[in-house]
């Protein structure tokens, strides 16, 4: 199989190539350059306080269930002092491998709880910090989050009571940065069995999975609702990659756009969101429905969206800042950011991806320690007879 693929790559190169080479010729250059503003960025002396979070996970795949891995970390940069690192977080769990479907959704929803809290306990820790640089975007999670409709709306009713525990705890002066609902499961789980008595129909064994899914659900809309009520002229989500094609409408996405025809420093100018409501297809009509908590809070924001390059021929960035910008004030932004940047990407935020990663390597040794690397269902494969 391997043979006929590298045979397949021979045979298609002139194929791929010639779209790369040539998927300028389908993009309308007069309209890039007419929403593409060329700006130099000059500065290069770091005089504000950032930080920067990112976070991580991986897993190992076993016959009856996954072993998996989560962290984040800030990093700090204050002018005229060594980068620091903050509110670093780390946990080792397991789930079942009935869970197939959605593993990866679960993991990066537990991963980014880790992420808001790490990024909520270092804006209080440190006040005098002027942004908080975060990888990927606060308004995508929001719109992408999953309602569950297998889970009996009075449960449902009860579960959301938990925003007030989870709300308070980020009140506290030294945020815990946990899984919150994984000290509460018991009463919990207690409480959910005694409402599905008047539900003979529904077990808890079979919700129970939905259960810890849409508790992860709640904890993550209190913290970016935290976030965004306490410290959201602070935050800038920065983004490497992007499918989004609203600026443009060509048929490549926005920042390759920007790839391809824009060589130049330079900036589009910001859009803005102004409504972050859940749209859904329901009953074959579109349809625009709550969130769970904070709904109020959470629709209103505004947010305003843009791409950059902050150094010639360097890589586009989108960003995304949860509150009305001018030109002036996004320009006056992108000085800053270039202030920490090499090569056109903020040094901290691509160290706090350094330090964060979980490796392929790094999960072998973890389950090496735990005396789980024989236990695969794949080890026939790796027999010599």
């Amino acid at each position: 199989m391997l043979d006929a693929l590298y045979q397949k790559s021979i045979e298609r190169k002139e194929e791929i190539n010639n779209f790369f080479e040539n998927i300028t010729q389908e993009i309308d250059i007069e309209k890039v350059e007419e929403k593409y503003v060329n700006c130099a960025f000059k500065k290069t002396t770091q005089d504000k306080n950032f930080a920067a979070i990112d976070g991580s996970f991986n897993k190992t795949k076993y016959m009856a269930g996954y072993v998996y891995a989560i962290t984040s970390q800030t990093i700090i940069s204050k002018s005229n002092q060594d980068v620091q690192k903050e509110s670093q977080a780390a946990e080792i769990k397991t789930i079942s491998t009935i869970h197939n479907h959605r593993i990866d959704k679960i993991l990066s929803t537990q991963m980014n709880i880790f992420e808001l809290k790490s990024t909520i306990d270092t804006l209080k820790k440190h006040p005098d910090i002027d942004y908080m640089l975060m990888d990927g975007s606060l308004r995508g999670t929001l719109i992408n989050y999953q309602q569950n409709n297998d889970i009996p709306q009075k449960v449902i009713n009860y579960l959301n009571s938990y925003q007030i525990p989870f709300e308070n705890e980020l009140n506290e002066e030294n945020v815990q940065i946990e899984l919150t609902s994984e000290r509460y499961k018991g009463p919990i789980r207690k409480d959910v069995k005694e409402l599905l008595k008047e539900e003979p129909e529904i077990e808890f064994k079979d919700i129970k999975s939905d259960i810890d899914f849409y508790l992860n659900g709640i904890e993550q809309l209190v913290c970016i609702s935290y976030l965004l009520q306490h410290f959201k002229e602070k935050i800038i989500c920065i983004s490497k990659t992007s499918s989004t094609r609203s600026v443009f409408e060509q048929s490549i996405p926005d920042a390759a756009v920007i790839q391809y025809v824009c060589p130049h420093s330079g900036y589009t100018k910001p859009e803005p969101r102004e409504s972050n409501r859940l749209v859904r297809h329901i009953g074959g009509q579109i349809r625009t429905i709550d969130y769970p908590v904070k709904n109020r809070e959470l629709c209103d924001n505004i947010f305003n969206i843009f791409f950059t390059k902050l150094e010639d021929k360097s890589n586009t960035l989108k960003i995304e800042i949860p509150k009305t910008i001018t030109i002036t004030e996004l320009t006056d932004l992108l000085n800053e950011l270039e202030s920490i940047s090499i090569d056109g990407y903020p040094h901290i935020l691509k160290k706090a991806h350094d330090e964060v990663k979980i490796g392929t390597d790094f999960m072998k040794r973890i389950n090496r320690n735990i005396g789980l690397e024989n236990r695969t269902g794949r080890d026939m494969l790796n027999r010599t007879r």
